[in-house]
């Protein structure tokens, strides 16, 4: 059981701070159903922007063009219409 203190703050245990991936600084959003409050975490605070994916997925590989993109998809496309029809032969 918790307590609301004087400024209006309650102490979240541990162990659900841990189950929900809940760490300082990270925002929450409340909402009250019927007498009950529901706390949901704020996935996203900010607009991602395209060169950002690599850093939000985590990657850490070399960086690529869009023209280098935009060959090896042709590049694959071309290969993938010759093994389709070769099948067909």
């Amino acid at each position: 059981m918790a307590t609301v203190n004087y400024q209006g703050e309650v102490k979240i245990p541990q162990h659900l701070l841990n189950s929900l991936g809940l760490s300082p600084g990270t925002e929450v959003d409340f909402e009250r159903q019927g007498d009950a409050l529901l706390l949901r975490a704020v996935k996203f605070t900010k607009r991602s922007r395209a060169e950002d994916g690599p850093k939000i997925l985590n990657y850490n590989g070399p960086t690529v063009t869009l023209d280098e993109m935009d060959e090896a998809i042709g590049k694959g496309a071309e290969e993938s219409l010759h093994l389709h029809s070769a099948k067909l032969c």
